[in-house]
């Protein structure tokens, strides 16, 4: 009994156990058949879908690579489009495939149908680039580009529910796992041998799932390849919290390689602002709400690197639920290059619309495409008037056709040209225009297209004769200037060269006391005066010959092919004869004469320069003969010319070399003989030719401007005499200096005799500046405010060769004027000229009644000086009663201290 009770129960052990293995092999079979199953379908839900949108993208970013390459080219190329179509052909295969998959067919199907609109999107864009590529760029932004973007979104579309399903998946297998671990383990306290059996069953079951988590974790590698590889940065947002950030995003925003979570807040990857002004952050927040409620987004926005640098980008939002996470995705792709190419195209555009010269571009025939506005506005045609027209309607007809020969083998030869070219408008108007011819060629250097660049020069060809007139011509007279006379005698100096028989002259004129009409009538006046003048030169010459005006009142002549220089003569008393009449200036009749110098080609010089120079010398002689009248040049006016300049070399040394000296002659009381001043008189001590009167150099100073320093040094020189004769012989004597016409007209004047007066102590009334009545009447007014300037100082005033100048007596009583120096002129025939002793008297009334001092100089015979003692207070000068002396024999005279007594 107790066997069969151990049998029984050993049966039933062994049933028991057997069943329990049965049923644990069944559980564990069902176990491991659910967990296979569970983790196939994973597989087939997850893995294969993640490659497959993988391949699709992969060949539709390659797609729309080639495409957008070809656009920025503007120009597909025939490798381009087989690559294109092998890639597409690819597509279409793999769609094929994808839509046998019962579970996503429809999906699959969508995307397909999307993928076929894309395509014939870019067939369209890729017509419009042969014929216009902006078009072409326009339709693809518009047009393509947003259908493929929509393909891509509904692409992506399929990863959330293939992650969604590997998360249902993988719990479904989880969940079986552990039951049939529990039931397995229940069971193995039943039998041991189904425990084994289980356990073996177990260790099997458990390296086959080792083995699909290891496919797992390739396939989840995979994905995190894919998401890491992007090129467009991946951000995933769980709970407003940053969970994952691929590597495209860190170089995105220059974040550190590990960034941590206060790194990648999303306020601190955005501008405050976006460019329209919206605040960054709550706008965001918004459309993340917007993407959770609604689905997927996608439109432009602003970021921010951690180094501050602002970028635009294209960013999608995608939702995704893993189990009962929400997983939002933020795929941020840089669109910088492309906002750049758009500006830049933009750019392009408005630069070719809004540009003021007119642009017009053809085919590789010639034929045109498109023009801007400038062209309209310059040619009068619109736009729709000549797309597809020659440009050889705008032709006029003025350019031969070997002009455009040359111009076509220039743009064929070196791609380009550039010229002046005359044009018709709409309205039949010729006018030039500047015009820039490109070509343009292809990748493969095909020609493809003519770009016309012109601007209408019809007003700066007009300046440009406006300008040249001015730089040839005298605004003034409307005679060549220097420049066109120089080249006109060039021209004629080359005639001659080459004819040895050919002669010509060269005119020198300058009008006579023009200066004295430019002062006393003004400017106006002086103005009319060089324009009648001219022409009166115009009406003395011929046709062939030249008049020019070289500035102020100096006019030069060319007369060509002349016989020699006495038909030069001829025609230079032609031009004195038409002086003769008086000229009409401000309705004023004044009568104007000419000086002119005459040199011949070859005899007076064989170059511009030298004849030139040989005209204005004989030019000088006539104006030195009195003026009204003409000089031919001889070689006598050279040698004079090399003695002057001799000279004028020599004088510029004198100073440095102590070389000149002042003489000094008195001046005498007429009625007592007492000795009442001197007058200092300059000498010059050349080294060769002797002790020099002022008279051999002082014109060549005064031209020179050598007057000024020796002048000054006269002032200084004079009165440190007049005051060591003070110191030795006390007693109040007067030192006459005279003043030249540029020395009195000198800024510093005023500063040089008062260093003088101050070096030397000579008190200020003992000097005396003598200034000739000429001087002070070239300019009145201005003489006027010099003489009250140095009256202020103390010093004296007399007035040189008084009554042979042009004096207006009615401005005398407004000059600081002291004495009246009468000149020798008139004191020479006082004896036996009535004439000459009325104006003497007459002088020395109007004298007495101002209150002056009167100088009678050039006193040489006794008879003037007793005429001169009839009259009271006179003082006398001249070589009777002392000749000009050096300062050691006017000390002597000094000392005697004698009167001067003259015989009767």
């Amino acid at each position: 009994m107790r066997k069969l009770i151990v049998s029984n129960l050993l049966l039933i052990m062994f049933l028991v156990g057997a069943a329990s293995g049965f049923f644990m092999s069944n559980i564990g079979w069902w176990g491991l058949y659910q967990g296979e199953r569970d983790l196939e379908y994973l597989y087939r839900s997850s893995g294969s879908v993640l490659k497959d949108v993988a391949d699709v993208e992969r060949l539709m970013l390659r797609c729309q690579a080639v495409f957008v390459d070809a656009l920025k080219k503007q120009h597909l190329t025939p490798a381009d489009k087989e690559l294109l179509h092998h890639v597409d052909a690819e597509l279409d295969t793999l769609m094929t495939r994808l839509q046998g998959d019962a579970r996503r067919a429809e999906q699959w199907a969508h995307v397909a149908h999307l993928h076929s609109r894309v395509i014939a999107s870019r067939q369209h864009a890729m017509t419009l680039m042969a014929s216009d590529p902006a078009e072409a760029y326009r339709f693809h932004t518009h047009t393509t580009l947003p259908l493929y973007n929509q393909l891509i979104s509904t692409l992506h579309q399929l990863i959330p529910p293939a992650i969604q399903a590997e998360q249902t998946a993988y719990d479904r297998a989880v969940a079986d796992n552990r039951a049939a671990r529990n039931t397995l383990l229940a069971m193995s306290l039943l039998a041991t041998v189904f425990f084994c059996v289980t356990a073996w069953l177990t260790y099997r079951e458990s390296m086959e799932r080792r083995r699909k988590s290891t496919e797992l974790d390739r396939e989840h590698a995979l994905f995190r390849t894919l998401f890491e590889a992007s090129n467009d940065g991946v951000i995933l947002i769980n709970n407003d919290r940053v969970t994952d950030i691929n590597r495209a995003a860190i170089r995105q925003f220059a974040l550190p390689a590990a960034p941590t979570e206060a790194d990648v807040e999303l306020d601190r990857l955005q501008p405050e602002r976006q460019p329209d002004g919206t605040l960054s952050a709550p706008a965001l927040r918004a459309r993340l709400d917007e993407s959770l409620k609604s689905g997927p987004q996608r439109f432009e926005w602003h970021f921010r690197s951690s180094d501050g640098h602002e970028f635009p980008a294209e960013l999608a939002i995608d939702v995704a639920l893993l189990g009962e996470r929400r997983t939002v995705q933020l795929t941020i792709r840089d669109i910088t290059r492309r906002k750049a190419a758009e500006t830049s195209m933009r750019l392009a555009n408005q630069a070719f619309e809004n540009s003021l010269e007119g642009i017009a571009i053809t085919d590789a025939k010639g034929d045109i495409l498109t023009v801007n506005s400038a062209f309209s506005v310059i040619t009068g045609y619109a736009r729709e008037e000549v797309l597809g027209r020659n440009p050889r309607l705008l032709s006029s007809g003025r350019q031969s056709r070997e002009f455009y020969d040359e111009m076509w083998r220039s743009i064929s030869e070196q791609g380009k040209w550039q010229g002046e070219i005359w044009n018709i408008r709409k309205n039949g108007d010729i006018y030039p225009q500047w015009l820039n011819i490109s070509r343009v060629v292809d990748d493969l250097g095909n020609v493809c297209n003519f770009v016309g660049v012109f601007s209408d020069i019809s007003e700066r060809k007009s300046a440009e004769e406006r300008i040249l007139h001015q730089v040839y011509y005298d605004q003034l007279t409307d005679l060549p200037n220097r420049v066109l006379f120089t080249d006109r005698l060039n021209q004629v100096l080359g005639i001659a060269k080459r004819r040895k028989d050919y002669h010509f002259a060269v005119m020198f004129l300058d009008l006579d006391r023009f200066k004295l009409i430019n002062d006393s009538m003004g400017h106006d006046a002086g103005d009319q005066l060089l324009q009648q003048a001219a022409h009166r030169l115009r009406g003395s010459v011929r046709e062939s010959d030249t008049v020019a005006r070289m500035g102020g009142d100096e006019f030069t002549i060319v007369l060509s092919e002349i016989a020699d220089g006495k038909d030069a003569g001829n025609v230079a008393q032609k031009i004195l004869d038409a002086f003769h009449p008086p000229f009409m200036l401000n309705g004023e009749e004044v009568f104007v004469s000419v000086s002119i110098g005459i040199s011949v080609y070859p005899e007076d010089g064989n170059n511009i320069e030298i004849l030139l120079k040989n005209a204005d010398m004989a030019m000088y002689r006539a104006k030195g003969a009195g003026g009204s009248w003409f000089e031919l040049y001889d070689e006598g006016l050279g040698n004079a010319a090399s003695q002057r300049l001799t000279m004028e070399t020599a004088l510029h040394k004198a100073l440095e070399r102590d070389e000149m000296e002042l003489h000094y002659q008195p001046q005498f009381d007429c009625d007592s003989g007492k000795l009442v001043g001197f007058e200092a008189l300059l000498r010059w001590r050349h080294p060769e030719r002797g002790l020099l009167a002022p008279d051999a150099f002082l014109g060549i100073a005064e031209e020179t401007g050598l007057i000024v320093p020796i002048g000054d040094w006269v002032l200084h020189t004079a009165c440190a005499q007049a005051q060591k004769w003070r110191h030795e012989h006390p007693g109040h004597r007067m030192m006459a200096v005279n003043l030249s016409g540029r020395q009195f007209q000198h800024t510093d004047l005023g500063a040089q005799v008062s260093a003088a007066l101050q070096q030397s102590g000579l008190p200020h009334f003992c000097l005396e500046l003598e200034i000739t009545e000429t001087v002070v009447m070239q300019n009145l007014e201005a003489s006027i405010a010099i003489m009250h300037a140095l009256a202020e100082l103390g010093v004296q005033f007399s007035i040189d060769d008084f009554g042979t100048g042009h004096s207006s007596l009615a401005y005398l009583k407004k000059l600081p004027i002291h004495a009246l120096k009468i000149d020798r002129t008139f004191v020479r025939d006082l004896a036996t000229d009535q004439d000459d002793a009325a104006i003497v008297g007459a002088i020395i009334a109007m004298a007495n009644k101002l209150g002056l001092r009167v100088i009678a100089e050039g006193i040489e015979d006794r008879a003037q000086y007793n005429l001169l003692r009839q009259y009271k207070g006179i003082v006398g000068q001249g070589y009777l009663l002392g000749r000009p002396v050096p300062a050691e024999a006017a000390a002597k005279l000094i000392a005697e201290g004698k009167p001067r007594a003259v015989a009767a």
